[in-house]
């Protein structure tokens, strides 16, 4: 109460003592002091309180005077923060960074960032008084690194004060920090790898090669003209041939290969192992003579006419067991090829180099097949135990080579992959099986459907879906007469992008299966997501069944668990009746195999039906 209204109440008290008897007022007279006691203490002290929170006040805006005029002066950045991280006040130098560049006005992270590293600051501070660490402010046009201490405040002057914030500009410190650290590992003239960074990268490579991705290579590129140059021609010259040489090399390789400095006139491309698929020395050839390509439209010696490169190429494990004889295993090739003529590769490994000419030869040979036509399609029947019946056929490939006669997939599906061409073969098997189930369903043959293998490249163009419709369209057939059988790469993309385009084959009316199941990584997860109908046990698995329990057991569980998620199961490459038996034990009715039938050009399948037929006839009589 205010110290007026006190008052009023006190001058109040001698006219109801005036209305009371004068027994009554003997009577009420000790209570009427004591009230009035009570009364001038609570006055007294009411005073006392509204002049001490008047005192308060006046030096908590001392307080803020003399905190603000400290942040004026200074040239710190310094700011005073709640309890939410927002900035309540701060010194002059940090609020004009914060007007100029527009920084996120909390703690000056930016608001995503602020969610997460917040949270992690206040456990710390929760357990220490202070917090202190190194953190990048984004501005308009660059950045600017800071060292951060955050303490914990009792300031009075701000009660909502919880937190000091201390900032440092650490931004040249950084930057020759990494100056430094690039004048160790890069080469400065190019900006490239130096020989030391290399030399850990391959190391790195290879202690990455496993069981999936075995092997990983190194081409050593060396311009033979550069040093003559750097004798006959000016330092600035020869710095200039250097940096173009660097930048050809650039524009030949795709950006996933490392590509580095590794001595005057040198430079080395690492192949990671994930690059190394089999055959590995396609790839290598390929890269190399895209590498020499490239180079020879640079005229970096200013004479087109002189050759000025070769290439020596080693791999691990064949050409060293460690980075260090890798890099002398191409040393040597890179001589060897010097030797071998103008602008050569060669690689460190003699076997190798033969193999890699016979791929190249072969990739040509597969090129010019397939401009006339020399590949057929050969269907392998797909048995029903239980009924002892064809319920259906995969469609295989077969290369008629005019020089090396019938070839089978394995011996041309990698080069195909390689080279890129397995998208027109996946595309030819569809259309001549599109004409041949269409043949079938004319004169009444047809038994169940005909199964395509789908290879990654394939899935992953943009037409894929919208070609096969048009296929069927062209033959007037229904997906329903057809298995796509996938590639466990393909599963391997984004699962949104892959559901999509996988229930936009599923509603056309295609049966969806996965391919070589129980033999890579595919998860759990991804046969409950996806729209798939069926999986095809691997043949890896089939192969050593008899032999290890271990195959056994986890081939019946594989069978099992599929027979949970409500998908079918066909098994291949059935060679034996025990292999066919303990399969149909398990729980697998669809099998295949040359137990049953090789592959067969269509022209035999009426025939093979027919015997069926006869078959099924004397077993029922």
């Amino acid at each position: 109460m205010p110290l007026s209204g006190w008052l009023c109440f006190l001058a109040l008290l001698p006219a109801f003592s005036a209305q009371a008897s004068f027994a009554d007022g003997l009577s009420a007279t000790p209570s009427i002091i004591l009230l009035f006691i009570f009364v001038a203490g609570m006055a007294i002290t009411g005073a006392s309180g509204l002049w001490l929170l008047k005192q308060q006040r006046a030096r908590q805006k001392s307080q803020q005077k003399v905190l603000r005029q400290l942040l004026a002066d200074t040239s710190a950045m310094v700011a005073v923060l709640d309890q939410d991280c927002q900035l309540l006040i701060a010194s002059n130098v940090l609020e004009q960074l914060t007007r100029q560049q527009n920084l996120c006005h909390c703690m000056y992270f930016d608001p995503a960032a602020k969610q997460l590293a917040w949270q992690d600051i206040q456990q710390v501070l929760q357990q220490q008084p202070s917090w202190q660490g190194e953190v990048w402010w984004q501005l308009k046009n660059d950045l600017l690194a800071v060292s951060l201490t955050i303490t914990q405040s009792n300031n009075s002057a701000w009660p909502a004060a919880r937190y000091l914030l201390i900032a440092q500009d650490i931004t040249e410190r950084k930057r020759a920090d990494q100056q430094q650290l690039n004048n160790l590992t890069r080469d400065p003239l190019t900006n490239l790898p130096n020989r030391i960074t290399l030399e850990e990268q391959l190391a790195s490579n290879i202690s990455g090669c496993n069981n999936l991705y075995p092997a990983t290579a190194l081409l050593l590129v060396k311009f033979n003209q550069l040093l003559r140059s750097e004798h006959s021609a000016s330092s600035q010259s020869s710095a200039n041939q250097i940096a173009e040489a660097a930048e050809s090399l650039r524009q030949a390789i795709a950006p996933q290969f490392t590509i580095g400095r590794y001595s005057s006139d040198s430079f080395a491309i690492l192949v990671a192992p994930h690059l190394c698929k089999p055959p590995v020395e396609l790839a290598l050839n390929q890269l190399a003579h895209q590498v020499l390509s490239q180079i020879s439209l640079f005229d970096i010696t200013r004479n087109p006419n002189q050759a000025y490169a070769s290439i020596g190429i080693s791999r691990f494990p064949e050409d060293g067991s460690d980075a260090s004889a890798i890099m002398q295993s191409a040393e040597r090739a890179v001589q060897n090829a010097a030797r071998s003529g103008t602008n050569q590769f060669c690689f460190a490994d003699s076997r190798l180099q033969q193999r890699a000419t016979e791929s190249l030869a072969l990739q040509s040979e597969l090129s010019i097949s397939l401009h006339q036509n020399d590949f057929i399609v050969y269907y392998q029947p797909q048995l029903s135990i239980s009924s002892n019946r064809v319920v259906g056929y995969e469609a295989l490939l077969r290369w008629h080579n005019p020089k090396r006669g019938i070839m089978q997939p394995q011996s041309f599906l990698a080069l195909a992959e390689q080279s890129g061409m397995i998208i027109k073969l996946d595309r030819l098997v569809f259309q001549q099986s599109c004409q041949q189930v269409k043949h079938w369903l004319q004169m009444n043959q047809l038994r169940g459907r005909t199964a395509l293998n789908i290879s990654a490249q394939h899935f992953q163009q943009t037409d894929f879906v919208e070609y096969l419709s048009n296929c069927l369209q062209q033959n007037k057939l229904q997906a329903k007469h057809f298995t796509l059988e996938l590639d466990e790469q393909i599963f391997q993309q984004p699962i949104v992008d892959l559901q999509q385009q996988l229930t936009a084959l599923s509603d056309m009316g295609f049966q969806l299966i996965l391919d070589n199941f129980g033999d890579g990584m595919s998860s759990l997860t991804t046969l409950r997501q996806l729209p798939l109908h069926g999986v095809k046990i691997a043949r890896s698995l089939i192969n050593q069944m008899e032999q290890k329990e271990q195959h056994r057991n986890i081939t019946a569980s594989l069978i099992r668990l599929a027979g949970y998620l409500q998908l079918e199961v066909t098994a291949s490459g059935i060679d034996n009746e025990m292999q066919a038996y303990l399969l149909h034990v398990m729980g697998c009715d669809k099998l295949q195999g040359n137990l049953f039938s090789k592959a067969l050009p269509a022209s035999e399948i009426p025939a093979l039906l027919a015997k069926e037929n006869k078959l099924i006839k004397k077993a029922a009589s």
